[in-house]
């Protein structure tokens, strides 16, 4: 599949395959997956050849699936921070984007009212958040999930992130959140912050978080034709995630990043992320936030979100089908 976005402005790099079936879309079935006792469908074994590509972890025996981080030939094009939209809704909108072009033609010529366009989104699964007061963002099967605060707004359908360009490595995100619409005059779509999951190619969970921190840094806060932004990540420090009953050792680190000449970037920005190592891969859960603007995420915000990450029992999922709606 090819990617879905704009042309690559002077503000840095970012696309959000938030989808439509062959228009470079993306519905991530992507991030962690957690073991198969009470933690959704179990993945390939170890000696089965995976049908996706190969550079997707097993945290925990998570994994991010094989169908994680699906995708075609990025475009050189970067792109900074596109709406959001999820998968289903841009179906929905193509589909009465078509049927409408046809009834304004028939009307012309005989006049016949355009009949209403009902879309019927599909159930999901949704867990109960473990920060008091805020919201959960759940991976597709609802094995694994995090917590962001209310002025966040999940979009756990969502890869969003950055092509990589000269200079910038790119980074993609999937079972994402977002930060601040609309918050720059100079891009009437952008966020923020936002936060999701990625995968790294090495068991070092350490070294994960720090490549995670500064791939996101660089890529997303560097203006076209700028130097780097700089990241400055601090010292790591161990944590654990909770799966079951049992407790699993990552290591979080948090950088501070100095954007690098481009419109609509704050002065600061911090970048977060949670790694657990997952034999020669490892998974990341990133969270990142623009610095000085009304509605920023603090350093303690984006360290809780890091840490509310979790496997999810069978037992707390559920599963809920969004309300139908007529254009």
């Amino acid at each position: 599949m090819g990617w879905f976005g704009r042309k690559r402005r002077d503000d840095g790099g970012y696309r959000d395959n938030a989808a439509l079936g062959g228009f470079g879309g993306y519905e991530p079935s992507d991030a962690p997956k957690f073991p198969s006792a009470g933690y959704g469908r179990t993945g390939p074994a170890p000696s089965e050849p995976a049908p996706q590509p190969q550079d997707t972890p097993d945290p925990l025996r998570q994994t991010l699936t094989p169908a994680q981080l699906r995708r075609g030939t990025p475009r050189k094009a970067n792109l900074r921070l596109v709406k959001a939209v999820p998968i289903v809704i841009l179906i929905g909108v193509f589909g009465y984007t078509a049927f409408s072009a046809k009834s304004h033609r028939s009307a012309r010529t005989d006049d016949t009212p355009r009949a209403p366009y009902t879309y019927q989104p599909d159930p999901r699964v949704v867990v109960p958040p473990v920060v008091a007061g805020w919201q959960s963002v759940a991976g597709k099967d609802g094995s694994y999930a995090y917590d962001v605060p209310p002025s966040w707004e999940p979009a756990p359908t969502t890869l969003h992130g950055w092509d990589p360009a000269a200079g910038s490595p790119g980074i993609n995100l999937s079972t994402s959140a977002f930060l601040g619409k609309g918050s720059c005059k100079e891009d009437p779509v952008g966020q923020i912050g936002g936060s999701g999951f990625t995968a790294e190619k090495t068991g070092d969970a350490a070294e994960a978080a720090r490549k995670a921190v500064t791939d996101l840094g660089v890529s997303a806060y560097t203006g076209q034709g700028a130097p780097a932004a700089k990241v400055t990540p601090g010292a790591p420090e161990k944590t654990e995630v909770k799966i079951e009953n049992k407790s699993r050792e990552g290591t979080l680190v948090v950088a501070e990043v100095a954007p690098s000449n481009a419109p609509c970037q704050p002065r600061s920005v911090l970048v977060g992320a949670l790694a657990l190592d997952a034999g020669e891969k490892s998974a990341v859960l990133v969270a990142y936030s623009e610095q000085g603007r009304p509605g920023s995420a603090s350093r303690d915000d984006l360290v809780r979100i890091l840490h509310s990450y979790r496997g999810v029992p069978a037992a707390e999922r559920s599963t809920t089908t969004p309300p139908p709606t007529t254009r």
